[in-house]
């Protein structure tokens, strides 16, 4: 044991706690496997050690409890990543698989030590092994899966005893389901709701059940749901002597403690409609379907939205949050104990959840984005929406983190529910050490810090808004002699006051400025407010930069300052968006027809669809004159496009898209511009030339445009090319009156369909395309004929080039043609068994791949390796040749790995593994590949967005790093470099695997 207890020992805030509490672990351990020795623990199992003895008491006593949870749970593949609730629903129903229906007993234990296992998981996760953010919603995702199987038992036992709750035909709430069964929903209120829960939360639920018109045997359906409901909350709140599940708390159900334990959704519908109160409208705000029937769950969050969310906001409704406000500083401020309450105590964790409702509460019925359930998402959407700057949403949000990070130490010492510092001394000081601060000193400068920040502005609910402090007028008055100018700029938090003082004089020379003497109405009202929101922006000299350029512009931009003058939230986000993202700011700098893109953040869907794409594209073709030249519909498309990457953007940086989601968006812009583009230039062709015919059959020839790389794979990038290929359908001269013949033809074709999405029109440039990945590379042609592709791919395509077809995908031409194309691509890739045919062994294909690998990161990456989102080591190449070697080896037979998705395909073979139709071994690093792969996206996004570059490296600059630090939702650029180092060495772990996965027997 010497060894081990070094290691517990090193660096433990108090390493004698540490060791005793070693020495009850180490003793159940010799109990529980007398042939065992804890001496033999490494890897991450000697790392769970390490933080459950130094840091965190009661995962040491959970350990104690049961030892081989030690080795059980270092062995789990989400130990350092985000695990889906599905994934955790699959566990834990093979863990209460075989349970007795009426054994309730065994039902809980296996409950409980599920739960146990997870919250050692989970408590490394937020000690060191993961993401902090992820792990309130891996608890709540706990609960849920917790209340479903507790559902699924308790409802076989009542039905076979009563029989199933059948709906009568015809009754309301019928919703056609098949069965005529009446379901059961569980809606998670606060923390739960908002998938935000603590260590050892209470989750407040409210039961819902369909219809009250039918019957369960004997049994009416409320005396059937209200018996499930209560055996369900007792399986979960049971105390027995490993601890409870979840303590149920019912009180925000309905009338509170004294109503129904369960209330069917037209009883809960006539509820809400008579009798809901403001304060139910505030706890409304976080709900969402937890557990049992979703389709019921999407009732009825419908059916109650109305309630939460009233389109119009009356001066009633505000009046009542002032109330609300009012009420809740009195009832925070009463609570009088020893110790610093890091929830309820001023400048707490609740001041800040109910700032962010409050402002959900007036806005959110006519704002659909603002109807996030967290609030971290809740900050970030009001900051969008132009409610609140960056500045307060940066200080509630880091607070915020700061406070939940505290709560939740401060649960893993006991395993209780507090949110109350210790109050003696020294154990405030081992506490404050735990956490990782030098003593108490340390974390009590902190705490005040953060909670003197939120309690003033917890305080400014409901006052009036400050007006612009004296120092901005000084600086639009333009009368400051240059040194004065600069230190009031510096005291202003500008760091670069020089430049920030020639983009002021730039700015003033336009006689129309905002920002000069002469200005009156309102651009004179707004420049100072304006500079205000500047200032409190995340990046305040990009800011006014921005801002002293859009007042030097004359033409269509005057008529912004009135719009912002009458719109105070628009005003706000623009401020925002300067700050933001320089890229976002170029495109609307130059661009002043994406005022109603901007002025529609906030108040649409962030989603769209390629239909509804293609609609409005369409629509906006139609308005260009039909006597206009192609020039007018190119520059048309552009300003789709650009509105289409503006609302995209915004979306992105708010928190409404994730990466994957992004890239999806993107993609299906690139794809419509493609398909309307290649429209264009056919019509204009065809008016020169007549139509190419095929040559045998005298039938139209037709060309296709196919898809590779990112573009393929629905996963474009801001800054990506397109990656295409062209393939017609066979040659022919043309019937027009000067013919051409059909290569000459198709060639025509694709580069005047390059050239449009690739010049500079009055609307902006469109893409940039790449075509080497062709037959031949840059030696072949343009285009190729469908026998020509068919023969070259049939005889010739080499391992990197079967690499690519596996993401391939037709997007614009031909649709008929198009798939036959991608059929011949599939068969070349596909169709032949690894070894078998002249083919490569799956061992060859690996070696192959392998050496590939190595000299992209040799000659792309280079010394800058560490720091390569793409080419370096542990980067999106990595994840991409994994998931193509998974393809290649096993896609001939497993026809659900044949997607051009490279995270679909990954997250297919982890569920192939799963089942055993590939290695088990691979469940692992397929999982993290999939998680890691929109890590990467995720950061490659955020480059693009912060510093408007298609550089995948990460900052060099220390000032850059931190600011796109700052803008992944993470305290400062040491962090993002951890976590960067943390995941790349995890990919190429996992990508090692997934490649020595050839020495693997394969299941028959």
């Amino acid at each position: 044991m010497t060894a081990v207890r070094a290691q517990v020992a090193e660096g433990a805030p108090d390493p004698g706690d540490a060791l005793r509490r070693l020495d009850r672990i180490a003793d159940a351990w010799r109990a529980a496997a007398p042939s065992g020795d804890l001496e033999l623990v490494s890897g991450d199992a000697a790392i769970l050690l390490r933080i459950a003895c130094q840091r965190a008491p009661y995962l040491a006593t959970l350990l104690a409890r049961d030892p081989r949870r030690l080795t059980r749970v270092a062995a789990d593949p989400y130990l350092r990543r985000q695990k889906p609730s599905a994934v955790m629903g699959r566990e834990l129903a093979e863990r209460v698989a075989g349970v007795a229906p009426d054994d309730d007993r065994e039902l809980g234990a296996r409950l409980r030590r599920y739960r146990a296992d997870e919250l050692v998981r989970l408590g490394a996760r937020e000690l060191g092994l993961g993401s902090p953010a992820e792990v309130g919603a891996e608890l709540a995702h706990l609960a849920d899966v917790c209340l479903d199987a507790a559902i699924a038992h308790h409802r076989a036992a009542l039905v076979a005893r009563h029989g199933p709750p059948l709906i009568e035909p015809g009754a309301d709430g019928d919703d056609g389901d098949e069965r005529g069964e009446a379901e059961l929903v569980v809606i998670g209120m606060g923390k739960l709701g908002g998938e935000e829960l603590n260590f050892a939360s209470d989750i407040d639920v409210i039961y819902v059940y369909t219809s009250d018109a039918g019957q369960a045997g004997e049994l009416s359906l409320h005396e059937f749901f209200s018996k499930l409901c209560e055996r369900v909350t007792a399986s979960l709140n049971e105390v027995t002597d490993e601890d409870t599940v979840f303590r149920v708390d019912l009180r925000l159900r309905p009338e509170g403690s004294r109503g129904a334990i369960a209330n069917s959704l037209p009883s809960i519908e006539r509820y809400y409609e008579t009798w809901g109160r403001p304060w139910e409208r505030q706890a409304w705000l976080k709900a969402r379907p937890s557990a049992g029937s979703g389709a019921l769950g999407r009732r009825v969050m419908a059916t109650l939205a109305p309630f939460v969310y009233p389109r119009h906001t009356s001066p009633s409704v505000v009046a009542e949050v002032h109330d609300l406000n009012r009420r809740i500083k009195v009832e925070l401020r009463s609570i009088v104990e020893s110790g610093f309450d890091v929830k309820n105590g001023a400048g707490g964790i609740r001041e800040i959840e109910f700032f962010a409702q409050a402002l959900q509460l007036i806005h959110a019925g006519q704002r659909p984005a603002l109807r996030t359930r967290s609030t971290l998402g809740a900050l970030d959407q009001l900051l969008f929406a132009g409610i609140v700057t960056d500045s307060e949403r940066a200080q509630l949000a880091d607070a915020y983190r700061m406070l939940r990070r505290v709560e939740h130490l401060l649960q893993l010492d006991s395993g209780r529910q507090t949110q109350r510092l210790p109050s003696d001394p020294r154990a405030f000081d081992l506490f404050a050490r735990r956490l990782g601060h030098a003593d108490a000193a340390a974390l009590r400068a902190a705490l005040a810090r953060h909670t003197e920040a939120v309690a003033r502005l917890f305080a400014t609910l409901g006052a009036e808004e400050d007006g612009p402090p004296d120092a901005v007028f000084a600086l639009l008055s333009g009368e400051l002699a240059p040194e004065e100018e600069r230190r009031l700029l510096v005291e202003l938090g500008l760091r670069d006051p020089a430049r920030a003082a020639q983009s002021l004089e730039r700015a003033r020379r336009r006689a129309t400025s905002p920002f000069g003497r002469a200005a009156e109405g309102a651009a004179a009202r707004v420049a100072p407010l304006l500079i205000t929101d500047v200032l409190a922006s995340p990046d305040p000299d990009q800011a006014l930069h921005h801002a002293a350029e859009l007042a030097h512009r004359r033409g269509a931009w005057t008529s912004l300052w009135r719009m912002m003058d009458d719109s105070p939230h628009l005003r706000r986000l623009v401020a925002s968006l300067f700050g933001t993202s320089e890229y976002l700011s170029r495109q609307f700098l130059d661009h002043p027809e994406l005022f109603d893109a901007l002025l529609a953040a906030g108040r649409a869907s962030p989603r769209s669809s390629p239909e509804r794409l293609d609609a409005l594209t369409r629509a906006r073709l139609a308005e260009v004159a039909p006597g206009e030249d192609d020039e007018a519909r190119w520059s048309a498309l552009a300003e789709i496009k650009n509105a289409q990457i503006l609302r995209i953007g915004l979306a992105d940086i708010a928190g409404e898209l994730g990466p994957e989601e992004v890239c999806r968006e993107l993609s299906d812009v690139a794809e419509v511009c493609l398909t309307r583009g290649h429209e264009l230039v056919s019509a204009a062709l065809r008016e020169r030339h007549g139509r190419a015919r095929e040559e045998s059959t005298g039938e139209p020839a037709e060309l296709a445009v196919l898809a590779l790389g990112k573009l393929g794979g629905r996963e474009l990038g801001y800054a990506s090319d397109l990656d295409v290929v062209f393939v017609y359908s066979g040659d022919g001269d043309s019937d027009g009156e000067r013919p051409l013949p059909g290569v000459t033809y198709m060639t025509r074709l694709a580069q005047r369909l390059m050239s449009g999405l690739h010049s500079h029109h009055p609307g902006g440039r469109l893409y940039a395309v790449d075509t080497r990945l062709r037959p031949q590379g840059s030696k072949g042609l343009l285009v190729s004929s469908l026998a020509a592709w068919q023969r070259y791919h049939g005889e010739s395509a080499q391992l990197w080039e079967r690499q690519a077809l596996t993401r391939l995908r037709p997007v614009a031409g031909d649709p008929a043609l198009g798939a036959r194309a991608a059929a011949i691509a599939a068969e070349c890739v596909y169709g032949v068994a690894p070894g078998q045919g002249g083919r490569e062994s799956a061992a060859a294909i690996a070696a192959s791949m392998r050496s590939m690998r190595e000299r992209i990161e040799r000659e792309l990456a280079g010394p800058d390796s560490a720091v390569d989102l793409k080419a370096g080591r542990g980067g999106l190449i990595d994840v991409e040749f994994a998931s193509q070697y998974l393809q290649l080896v096993h896609g001939h037979r497993h026809a659900e790995l044949r997607t051009p998705s490279t995270a679909t395909a990954l997250r297919v073979a982890g569920e192939l593994a799963a089942r055993g139709d590939l290695p088990p071994a691979l469940v692992g690093p397929c999982a993290l590949m999939a998680d890691a792969y929109l890590y990467l996206r995720r950061i490659e996004h955020r480059i693009r967005m912060v510093h408007d570059v298609s550089e995948q490296r990460l900052p060099a600059d220390p000032v850059e790093r931190e600011k796109l630090a700052r803008r992944l939702g993470l305290t400062d650029g040491g962090a993002l470099i951890d976590g960067y180092r943390r995941w790349t060495d995890e990919v190429r772990r996992a990508y090692d695997a997934i490649l020595s996965s050839a020495d693997l027997p394969t299941p028959s």
